[in-house]
């Protein structure tokens, strides 16, 4: 430890403890005469002066019709140590009495939902993915799949089977279950089934403007397919819990 150390965990900046410590050292000098010794220019050296007396730690008197700055007495810096001590008691007793409000003001705005698109056959393959990266990201072992019927299984006249087949395998290995149901119906939704199995999701519809909703934790994937496919990606709690709700009631 050394006096430069010391003074600069007391919260003085570099300048501030050069002139401090210049100040000790000579005595009572006007502010040229501390520049001249600490090396600085006399505005950025009466600045620092000012501050070190508005802190108390330094003081300031005429001489000679001259203000000069001085440290009165060493004690004067334990009484500024002190002065921060009392401070920072009466903040900490504030602080316990405005958390309460603190945490209240956090949650009251509303958090902005985070979007992505992915647009045409090309990024399929990165939407899948990324069901599973977030499910990963979550730490969750279920996710839940919501898809309409539809005619055909076919898109652009190219099947989905390598990529359905790839998302399966990276489910497989990443040990992730998914809890599948299928809205029944052409025009109108008659009926809901469920499939079973991640074996059988090659059933879920890909064509025909089917949409299938995916629930990842706290993110919602859906992915609509037409002659241009476009999947969508939202990250918000709460939309998300309004989706699960509305699987948990399409399953009852």
């Amino acid at each position: 430890m050394n006096i430069e150390g010391f003074f600069q965990k007391l919260g003085l900046d570099e300048k501030e403890t050069k002139v401090l410590t210049i100040v000790i050292r000579i005595g009572s000098q006007p502010a040229s005469i501390i520049a001249k010794n600490a090396k600085l220019d006399r505005t950025t050296t009466y600045r620092l002066l000012k501050q070190l007396c508005d802190r108390k730690i330094l003081a300031h008197s005429k001489k000679n019709g001259i203000t000069v700055f001085y440290l009165k007495k060493v004690s004067d810096i334990e009484n500024y140590l002190n002065d921060q001590k009392k401070k920072i008691n009466e903040l900490s007793q504030e602080y316990k009495e405005l958390a309460p409000e603190l945490l209240a003001l956090q949650g009251s705005v509303q958090e902005i939902p985070k979007i992505q698109i992915y647009e045409g056959h090309s990024q399929l393959e990165t939407f899948y993915t990324d069901i599973v990266n977030r499910a990963v990201e979550q730490k969750l072992l279920l996710i839940r799949i919501l898809g309409s019927n539809t005619f055909s299984q076919k898109l652009e006249r190219k099947e989905l089977g390598d990529i359905i087949e790839n998302f399966k395998k990276n489910m497989a290995e990443k040990k992730i279950e998914a809890d599948i149901l299928i809205a029944q119906g052409n025009l109108t939704r008659e009926w809901i089934s469920e499939l079973h199995s991640l074996k059988d999701i090659e059933k879920l519809p890909a064509a025909g403007g089917a949409t299938n909703v995916i629930l990842v934790g706290d993110t919602v994937f859906m992915v609509s397919f037409r002659d241009f496919p476009v999947g969508m990606r939202i990250d918000h709690p709460d939309i998300a819990q309004t989706m699960h709700f509305l699987f948990d009631m399409c399953r009852k």
